[in-house]
């Protein structure tokens, strides 16, 4: 399942990719769900329809998001398992094989998915795509910083292949979060016993944002909207997306009362000296892959990527998206739930 809105620029490839792929072509169908592009997205996939007739269901989304575009598409599919790819991604020819061989292996798992290589075009694109694939940059995020081969459970996992009864057991996605659905429906998956395999044979690609602008926009939507979506329900918050809330909120208590406490100074200047030694050890291995040119833009993007989370997080609470959601999901389940998330 894709789930796009204007993606003129990977759609191409990424379909190319989907409909060549190693696994039996009769056993698996491709949905494509597009937000109403004001691109060239619709030309392109109306393309591919007529040249691959009946490969191909095209089916529209009007309310543009992504969480009405997943529910759309689960509703359409009729596998076993539902996966869905994202636009602004590339998948190898051996994709579907190797998630269907990691599903059969843990039956057990509610979802299973694998590593994400980050990737990024031009040289802010490469800088940031580095500041992706990095533990200071997304903390635990083990999908995104596994460079060795490794299998185990997880939180999360990306472009994952849902089990079917998952959605009868939890419900859909929530279609009132514009951002971070996932992170809100995974809660509810693990809340209700469900688990997440994550497998080093399974790979994927994801462009990162090529421009500081595009970059500090989605990192701040981010940051807003994981909190919105925690209102929503419990357990969606994990560690790494709480502190560069908990670095803003205390950096600006501190700097406000360092004005007025000499013992207050000296902790803020501890921990700012603290964070630059952290901030310059992680940008220097940039420099071994990249070059020493790369070295200050790279800090920039590590502290602008924290600094715009972490605000984004702390405006959450001044938005109405996040006082008017209440729970939406039942603290009990001993029953289905289907309308969840509708």
């Amino acid at each position: 399942m894709l789930v796009v809105r204007n993606e003129e620029a990977y759609i191409e490839n990424l379909l190319n990719s989907i409909l060549n792929q190693d696994f039996p072509h009769e056993q698996y169908e491709i949905i494509v769900v597009d937000g109403e592009s004001t691109d060239r997205t619709p030309e392109i996939i109306e393309e591919y329809l007529n040249r691959y007739p009946g490969r191909i269901r095209y089916l529209s989304n009007p309310r543009r998001t992504l969480a009405t575009g997943w529910n759309i598409g689960i509703q359409h599919s009729r596998g076993q398992y539902v996966i869905r790819v994202d636009g602004h991604s590339q998948i190898p020819d051996n994709f579907l094989s190797s998630t269907y061989q990691v599903a059969q292996r843990v039956p057990e798992a509610s979802c299973v998915g694998g590593i994400v290589e980050t990737v990024g075009t031009g040289f802010w694109g490469r800088v940031n795509a580095y500041v992706y694939s990095h533990p200071f940059g997304v903390g635990n995020s083990k999908f995104r910083t596994a460079k060795k081969d490794w299998e185990g459970y997880v939180d999360t996992v990306p472009y994952a292949a849902y089990k079917r009864e998952v959605f009868n057991e939890v419900g859909y996605f929530d279609e009132k979060l514009k951002r971070n659905e996932d992170l809100e429906m995974h809660a509810r998956v693990r809340k209700n016993g469900g688990s997440f395999f994550l497998s080093t044979k399974i790979r994927s690609t994801y462009y990162v944002r090529n421009t500081l602008s595009a970059f500090l926009k989605k990192s701040f939507g981010d940051g807003k909207w994981t909190m919105v979506a925690s209102k929503r329900g419990a357990g969606v918050l994990r560690w790494r997306h709480l502190i560069p809330f908990a670095v803003v909120m205390s950096s600006l208590v501190l700097g406000v009362v360092s004005f007025l406490s000499p013992v207050v100074l000296n902790v803020f200047l501890g921990l700012i000296g603290a964070y630059l030694t952290l901030l310059i050890g992680s940008s220097w291995g940039i420099v071994k892959e990249k070059g020493l040119r790369y070295f200050i833009p790279c800090m920039l993007s590590f502290f602008l990527l924290h600094f715009s989370r972490g605000t984004g997080s702390a405006a959450s609470f001044l938005s109405k998206h996040y006082w008017r959601n209440d729970r939406v999901y039942e603290e009990r389940y001993g029953k289905k739930i289907t309308n969840v998330a509708r």
